[in-house]
């Protein structure tokens, strides 16, 4: 039994000593969404050109420790994609859910959060709250709206076809619904919360109300590694079994709630 334990702490260190040896020194270029995603990633507004966030926190964990170094940029969602998929400006994006498309570039890690898809509209659309039984049911009182090059199929109920996917900031999404071009706009309470961290307010609930999406499964979210980076296997094994262990000690959970006490209620 003694020889048993020794021969599997070995193994574990091996393990770790040959993902700290592959690529121990090397920096690794991350990217999310310029436009804002908070809590996950954020630019602060007191230091600018420092990105921080969930996601920031979650990469710093599992990879100080073994020597590799990170950096992390913020350029539009849709260059951050297509800059990630050639693997030379950037290896990693940040926070991205799951559409099938995407695998023809990208290998994703193991989920690290989760969100759920709501639908807002403007209060004073609507005398009562529209009836909303199926997801479908939203086409029917006018344009259904959301970021431009955002993904809403994860959550298994809307088609991105059927979303106007036109607003390049959260803002100009809140304002195309209260101006009436939009009936409803898709997003995460989560992150339109978030938004506080950066001073802005976005869910006023005398102007917006909003409600689940029915039926929608949770909106899981993922880090994208690009197929074209040279060790994107050897990075991933590192991002996956980082995430399973912050999972299991209950860190992924702390730094979460860490952020939604900035954000409040």
């Amino acid at each position: 039994m003694y020889r048993l334990l020794l021969g599997i702490i070995f193994s574990c260190a091996m393990h770790l000593s040959a993902n700290a040896t592959t690529l121990q020194g090397v920096s690794i270029r991350f990217c999310g969404d310029g436009s804002g995603w908070p809590p996950y990633t954020y630019m602060d507004r007191h230091e600018p050109g420092i990105v921080k966030g969930y996601d920031v926190d979650v990469i710093h964990e599992i990879l100080d420790p073994l020597g590799i170094e990170l950096e992390v940029h913020f350029p539009s969602w849709k260059q951050c994609l297509e800059r990630t998929a050639d693997g030379h400006a950037f290896q990693v994006a940040l926070s991205a859910s799951f559409e099938q498309s995407r695998t023809e570039h990208f290998i994703y890690t193991r989920s690290y959060y989760r969100t759920q898809q709501h639908y807002f509209y403007a209060r004073d659309r609507f005398e009562t709250a529209p009836v909303v039984k199926r997801a479908e049911d939203l086409l029917r009182y006018g344009s259904v709206c959301g970021r431009y090059s955002y993904n809403y199929e994860g959550a298994g109920q809307l088609k991105n076809t059927d979303i106007k996917r036109v607003a390049k900031s959260y803002s100009a999404l809140v304002a195309r619904t209260l101006n009436g071009d939009c009936a409803f706009f898709i997003g995460r309470p989560s992150v339109l919360k978030g938004f506080r961290l950066v001073g802005e307010n976005l869910i006023d609930n005398d102007l917006l109300a909003h409600a689940p999406v029915p039926d929608a499964k949770p909106d899981y979210f993922y880090m994208l590694i690009s197929k074209n980076t040279p060790y994107a296997n050897e990075l991933k094994t590192i991002l996956d079994d980082g995430i399973k262990r912050l999972q299991e000690n209950g860190r992924l959970t702390a730094i979460l709630q860490k952020y939604q006490k900035m954000v409040g209620n």
